[in-house]
């Protein structure tokens, strides 16, 4: 029977115990690796990435306050004219406040109203008009002048037809005007035609 050697034995085992050692040692620093460092790896770039997103917000940020205020002033600016158009064109014709008006203005231009005489009522897409005859007499400048003050009056109004014929003498004319009264405004203020907008 051959003879063993022990230091031979006690070498095979301490090698054995080196790569065995060696092994655990690689086992641990690759689960390291995947388990610690790979996902510190991982939320260290979406932060990198995050930072970036809210450096380039930051930057942003002038503008969108800029176009915030500007946005902000628009819509104070369309309810304010959406205020003065509820004022100026109501939702019924209402032409006896539209007449007690025009014969006030007659009044103080020295204008004699005649005739006033309520026509007929139009539909449109987002607004509604009354056709208003008014049969006038006095000198051209009350003419002249009254129509001139007409887009003062609270109410909104158009002159559609003019005519006027001297009278005897020629210092005094008779008028007949043709008014749209207009009246039922629907939807927003920027439907409706600029020319009634801003009359």
């Amino acid at each position: 029977m051959p003879h063993r050697d022990p230091n031979r034995r006690l070498g095979t085992l301490s090698r054995w115990m080196h790569g065995l050692g060696l092994l655990i040692a690689l086992g641990i620093a690759g689960f390291v690796e995947f388990a610690v460092y790979r996902p510190i790896d991982g939320r260290t770039a979406t932060c990198l990435k995050r930072n970036r997103e809210l450096q380039a917000l930051l930057r942003e940020a002038p503008r969108v306050r800029a176009d915030h205020a500007r946005l902000t002033q628009e819509v104070a600016d369309a309810r304010a004219q959406a205020a003065v158009l509820k004022s100026r064109i109501p939702d019924e014709p209402q032409e006896a406040d539209f007449l007690a008006q025009v014969s006030q203005l007659a009044g103080e231009v020295g204008l004699d109203i005649q005739d006033y005489c309520p026509g007929v009522i139009t539909s449109r897409q987002t607004y509604s008009t009354m056709q208003v005859e008014l049969i006038c007499e006095g000198d051209y400048y009350s003419i002249c002048n009254f129509l001139y003050r007409l887009a003062e009056l609270p109410r909104h109004s158009t002159v559609v037809g003019l005519e006027i014929n001297s009278e005897k003498g020629g210092q005094r004319y008779s008028a007949k005007m043709s008014l749209e009264l207009y009246f039922a405004a629907t939807g927003r203020p920027a439907d409706i035609p600029k020319e009634v907008r801003d009359a």
